[in-house]
């Protein structure tokens, strides 16, 4: 067992929410934590409060980038790098419904399929290396039940046609859950989660008001544990694993889709 304190793990999404919550624990239990925020005012802001909730000052470091620009995920890997040659955990909590549809990405992606999986697709791929330095690196993806109910349109990703909020939700969704599969097959330790939301966009595409009726961020943090040993690739609802993504013809064909609108391929 390696303590924590020798340990670096990335929180995307760390302003609030799980992913702000996932970042304080992580740091009150001795983790050197890269919070990553959409600006740098807002992580300055970030690190601020788990400085004031308790966290130590030297193991926080801050990281920003707009999720809405693929160039912008780029440079914040790089800085990741540069600063931390060396990664050992990569929890992915960005997750966004769009009340209603908005203009495609400046990389010309629909905007919750992008800010949802493409970057944290292009994130993780980008990171492989400082993860392949860790002893036992581990990416945690939070998910959502949701991605049960959705469909890949293969040839309009964007559904152009077919769009609903809870239609891109749930396709981005699927995709995330997908990739975490396909990053256990590459011998990667992933797992997709869905903790529950607080996320007033996202429970309105639940149908509820109301939020999660446990510690959300509970279940989170446990899969993050290096000690805590999981079913490879699966999907958690809390902390109970639900049967896997069976079709790797279809997680084949989206890691090649992927590839490629980001530019990886």
């Amino acid at each position: 067992m390696l303590d924590n304190t020798s340990r670096t793990a990335l929180v995307t999404d760390a302003e609030d929410g799980i992913g702000h919550q996932t970042a304080r624990r992580l740091a009150m239990d001795g983790w050197t934590v890269i919070v990553h925020a959409r600006t740098p005012e807002a992580g300055e802001y970030t690190v601020e409060r788990l400085t004031v909730a308790g966290a130590e000052p030297g193991r926080l470091d801050m990281v920003a980038a707009d999720f809405a620009s693929l160039g912008s995920v780029a440079r914040m890997a790089r800085q990741v790098t540069e600063r931390h040659p060396t990664l050992d955990l990569l929890v992915n909590t960005s997750g966004v419904a769009a009340a209603e549809r908005r203009l495609l990405t400046e990389d010309g992606n629909e905007r919750t399929f992008q800010l949802d999986y493409l970057a944290e697709y292009l994130l993780t791929r980008l990171l492989e290396g400082a993860m392949a330095k860790a002893g036992y690196p581990r990416v945690v993806n939070v998910s959502s039940s949701l991605h049960r109910g959705g469909s890949l349109q293969w040839t309009d990703i964007n559904r152009t046609r077919r769009y609903t909020p809870l239609a891109a939700y749930a396709q981005a969704m699927l995709a995330l859950t997908m990739f975490t599969k396909a990053l256990a097959d590459r011998g990667f330790t992933a797992v997709s989660v869905d903790p529950g939301t607080t996320d007033r966009e996202v429970l309105r595409l639940y149908g509820s008001d109301a939020g999660p009726s446990h510690d959300a961020v509970e279940a989170v943090v446990r899969l993050c544990a290096p000690g805590f040993g999981v079913l490879n690739g699966a999907f958690y609802e809390g902390m109970l694993p639900a049967p896997m993504i069976t079709d790797d013809r279809a997680v084949a064909r989206l890691w090649r889709l992927s590839e490629r609108l980001t530019n990886l391929g």
